[in-house]
């Protein structure tokens, strides 16, 4: 199969050879592989412990068998994103491991049932770009990209609505919900999210919170908070005033202090932002895109957030993006592994990957959705960050091989749920990274709340990025940003959706 596609771009003279990408996108990776290793399991399986390699829920597929015909999935940057669990999608063998291995009979479940041959391969999205403009990529069964480059192949619709086709059936519990909602466009789904993938799960963002410092500070209980729909922005304020304290008594916050609140910009901002259910975009009842950061609620929750952020002379928030560390570490963002830990920090926004980090802590923590604008909301909220990987279908593919590609995806994602999924979330995080029965639950209610935003994973208008650097400023004129931004933000939305409506026209 490798060789099938390295001719295939050796034809086309393409200059890079297929390997793996080295530019990684997500801002708050790792600088140190081993901390986070990719398809790192935690505790030891045997075969007789894998889990159900049947569908937890029928998919309804034709009975096939395709005779041995290879079905290769592109994969992009599997070695470089060493923060996510894993972005490998294929294992030779049973590895030992809770997720590799649910990864290695899932697979084996669908080859031996439909007769195929999975196996991946990885390059720069340019590369299997020029394969699909030449019409060569009838070798490419499943192309996983993040949402900066499934953009650009949206756009120049190298990829199929999956709406529209054969053997998909979107509307299964297999296929993600919240993504199918938030991030089709104009009524079309090109990129799809299920259960597949566990790196939407990796990106998905949490606050954890130090029991330690609860019970030190005789603090009410988070969980009881967010069970009694109290849990709120002036509740975080509230709590976190009585933590931050200039430790040492050098006359500087920084690292060796203790902090209520701890994070990156470009994770805390947007997830705050997003607690309050308010969003940068909304969609309209075409399924278009709009600016939706003008309205007087969310500028009233953007102050709100700000203010408590930098209360107290910007000694509440420790901005790990913002700041330089004393610990000599080349990427500042590592410093949260630290701190953290140490029992320095009341809570911390980041990625629900990063409880990896956590797993030789002392102190018990626990984990808890974003907090609400106001009591009177009663719904929390969660977004999940844009690097996620999500599933595309090449266009090149027609015909007895788009039925295979099609068929082949659906039950890879049918047959995870009762083995990539489950060991994902009942053995990886669940049991050996949580400290209580309550997290569980927290992360259902987080999941099932989950929010996706188009103006976030498909990094529309820069929105994102300028929200969160005015606020990291202490900056709070989002009128003004608006009314000066608001025609060019409008023109790149409806170039896009002019774009995927142009067959229509």
């Amino acid at each position: 199969m490798k060789k099938t596609l390295c001719l295939i771009l050796a034809a086309l003279m393409l200059s890079s050879a297929f390997v793996s990408c080295s530019d990684n996108k997500a801002e708050n990776t790792p600088d140190d592989p081993s901390a986070a290793a990719p398809n790192a399991g935690e505790t030891s399986a045997t075969a007789g412990e894998t889990e159900e390699t049947e569908p937890a829920v029928t998919d309804d597929l034709p009975e096939a068998n395709f005779g041995g015909a290879d079905f290769v999935i592109y994969n992009t940057n599997p070695d470089t994103n060493t923060w996510f669990t894993t972005t490998f999608v294929t294992f030779e063998e049973d590895t030992g491991e809770p997720i590799p291995s649910s990864i290695f009979y899932r697979n084996l479940a669908v080859e031996d049932r439909f007769g195929v041959k999975i196996s991946e391969m990885y390059s720069a999205a340019g590369d299997v770009k020029s394969v699909i403009q030449a019409g060569s990529g009838d070798g490419l069964d499943m192309l996983l990209l993040d949402g900066s480059d499934g953009i650009s192949f949206i756009q120049q619709k190298y990829v199929y609505d999956l709406n529209t086709l054969d053997n998909i059936n979107l509307d299964k519990p297999y296929w993600d919900q919240n993504a199918r909602k938030y991030l089709s466009l104009g009524g079309k789904l090109y990129s799809g999210i299920g259960d597949f993938m566990t790196t939407h799960i990796d990106e998905t963002v949490c606050m954890y919170f130090n029991k330690g410092l609860i019970d030190n500070h005789q603090l009410e209980n988070p969980y009881e908070l967010v069970d009694g729909f109290k849990w709120t922005y002036d509740k975080l304020g509230e709590m976190g005033a009585k933590v931050s304290n200039d430790t040492n008594g050098d006359g500087t916050m920084d690292d060796n202090d203790s902090w209520a609140l701890m994070s990156w910009r470009g994770v805390l901002y947007p997830f705050l932002v997003y607690g309050s259910g308010e969003s940068y975009m909304k969609k309209d009842e075409a399924d278009s895109p709009y600016i939706s950061f003008y309205s007087d609620r969310f500028i009233s929750a953007f102050e709100t957030i700000t203010s408590i952020a930098h209360s107290g002379g910007d000694t509440f928030t420790y901005d790990a993006d913002m700041r330089s560390n004393t610990k000599g570490l080349s990427n500042n963002h590592r410093v949260q592994e630290i701190m953290f830990p140490n029992n320095q920090v009341l809570f911390w926004v980041e990625c629900v990957s990063w409880a990896r980090a956590l797993r030789e802590m002392e102190t018990d923590f626990g984990i808890i959705p974003a907090p609400m604008f106001e009591e009177a909301q009663q719904q929390y909220y969660n977004y999940c960050n844009g690097n996620f990987y999500s599933i595309h279908i090449p266009v090149t593919l027609v015909g007895d091989n788009l039925n295979r590609a099609t068929i082949v995806t659906e039950a890879l994602n049918s047959h995870s749920t009762n083995t990539v999924l489950k060991a994902y979330y009942d053995v990886s995080l669940s049991t050996k990274y949580s400290r209580d029965e309550e997290t569980g639950r927290m992360l259902d209610l987080i999941f099932d709340n989950l929010v996706y935003d188009v103006s976030i994973v498909y990094d529309l208008a820069s929105v994102n990025s300028s929200l969160y650097t005015m606020a990291s400023e202490n900056k709070t004129d989002v009128s003004s940003y608006y009314k000066k931004n608001q025609k060019m933000m409008t023109k790149n939305i409806e170039k896009l959706m002019k774009e995927i409506n142009a067959e229509e026209e």
